[in-house]
């Protein structure tokens, strides 16, 4: 029994079953409308000031296992908005405090693929928020001090815990790649909300926020 050709066979077969089971990069792209409400405050009064809706684009780039995806995520979002003041229901009058918050999520990810173009993803990592404030120039009157404030601004940034979960369903598939529409969860701690106190002076916060969110969008993978 002549065994080349057999043999020549069986390495072409087991050469071809291996390419086409190879790993290969892939790379999705999440836009969205996110609604988002915010952990409550216990110490200082902070008023959420944020869009009822805002704009979210989530990215994920990983390797592909057969019908899992293993890799990075990152998101991003138009901003958190916030007022806060020490005690501003007490009738005196006291500094407030105008805050702008920029999450950012990053993390690693996982997703898979199941029947019916149904797939499930999910991301642990962190979120860096980064934070502008700013304080008004303004005469006080309250138990602490009376006097002018001038105007102050500052930036800072925290990092926090944050996860997400996905469930999408491709519309459409071609050679170019997939269209879905997604569902998603999102778990964002946003860190402090930066305030000033009695004196006028920036206070350290001592109180960290989370935020958790629900958004509606569209997929694109490739």
């Amino acid at each position: 029994m002549n065994l080349g050709p057999s043999l020549a066979l069986g390495i072409t077969c087991v050469a071809g079953i291996a390419h086409a089971d190879a790993p290969k990069i892939e790379a999705q792209v999440e836009l969205g409308l996110r609604s988002s409400s915010t952990s409550d405050s216990h110490y200082i009064l902070v008023y959420d000031d944020s869009s009822s809706v805002r704009a979210a684009v989530d990215g994920l780039v990983g390797v592909r296992f057969g019908p899992v995806v293993v890799g990075l995520h990152a998101g991003i979002t138009t901003p958190l908005r916030f007022y806060g003041s020490v005690d501003g229901d007490s009738g005196e009058i006291e500094p407030y405090t105008y805050s702008t918050i920029y999450p950012l999520d990053l993390g690693v990810a996982a997703q898979l693929d199941t029947a019916a173009g149904v797939w499930v993803s999910a991301w642990l990592g962190a979120t860096v928020a980064f934070t502008h404030a700013s304080s008004p120039a303004m005469m006080l009157n309250n138990i602490d001090f009376f006097g002018d404030v001038p105007a102050a601004s500052w930036s800072s940034h925290t990092t926090s815990l944050g996860w997400g979960a996905s469930l999408g369903y491709d519309i459409v598939r071609t050679k170019h790649g997939r269209f879905a529409a997604v569902v998603g969860v999102e778990f964002q701690g946003i860190g402090t909300i930066p305030y000033r106190d009695n004196y006028g002076a920036i206070a350290q916060p001592f109180e960290s926020f989370s935020c958790d969110s629900i958004t509606l969008g569209v997929a694109y993978t490739y």
